[in-house]
């Protein structure tokens, strides 16, 4: 790894408590600009209790939050901001999204192979490069696809050993496994009935995160978006 900035490091593992207003404190990696106030934080990727998580109580008051909705409503109350991200790319799909040919070239990630997965037939809006830059191109990945039956579909994937990050999940918020490796479902709805599902694991090299703008609400579609995940290498 060559001359990753600080800065890199910390845009790669804001994540989560630092999304607190897209609604899914459920899955943390901790940063903050600030230098001396930032949160002490280590590589890879570990599960925490969320009191043993070193964030200020509000975070993990509106993590109880939500892990209650999630068990109570079976889904947790967003903004729309935070549902509408995949809608908002399509929308506006020129200017915030390439083709992989032009996106590849400029990558230190390698992308996950999608060929033999559903997402292989679907078809591509774009891409976009993400996580943090190095010499050798950036560490991230997004990409957007439309698939039959779930809608827009988001494969958000970074590569935490190529960032020098990492992520800490909370252990309560466990509730679903891609490929034997814990992974965190959270379905989210808006107050004007917009939906998101996201599902977010982590292997031993690479933090992916699965979206559709859809809230998978029975155990068939829940399935099947797991089924998908479990597609993905």
């Amino acid at each position: 790894m060559k001359n990753l900035s600080r800065r890199a490091k910390r845009t790669v593992m804001i994540t989560a408590f630092s999304m607190l207003v897209a609604s899914m404190p459920f899955h943390m990696a901790y940063a903050a600009p600030g230098g001396a106030m930032e949160p002490a934080v280590s590589t890879g990727i570990t599960i925490l209790p969320l009191d043993q998580h070193p964030v200020p109580d509000v975070l993990k008051t509106q993590a109880r939050l939500e892990l209650t909705q999630m068990k109570d409503k079976g889904y947790v109350d967003s903004t729309e901001d935070a549902v509408s991200y995949l809608d908002k790319a399509k929308e506006d799909k020129d200017k915030r999204l390439k083709s992989m040919a032009e996106v590849a070239p400029k990558l230190r990630i390698n992308p996950a192979n999608v060929e033999s997965s559903p997402l292989g037939q679907a078809v591509l809006l774009g891409a976009t490069a993400s996580g943090g830059y190095t010499e050798e191109g950036w560490t991230g990945l997004n990409r957007i696809f439309v698939v039959p039956k779930l809608g827009l579909v988001g494969l958000d994937e970074v590569d935490y050993v190529a960032s020098q990050g990492g992520m800490d999940f909370i252990k309560e918020a466990i509730n679903q496994n891609v490929n034997g490796f814990p992974a965190i479902l959270t379905v989210k709805k808006s107050r004007s009935n917009k939906g998101l599902t996201e599902l977010t694991w982590a292997d031993d090299r690479k933090i992916y995160t699965l979206s559709t703008n859809r809230a998978l609400k029975d155990q068939k579609s829940i399935d099947e978006f797991l089924a998908l995940a479990r597609s993905i290498f």
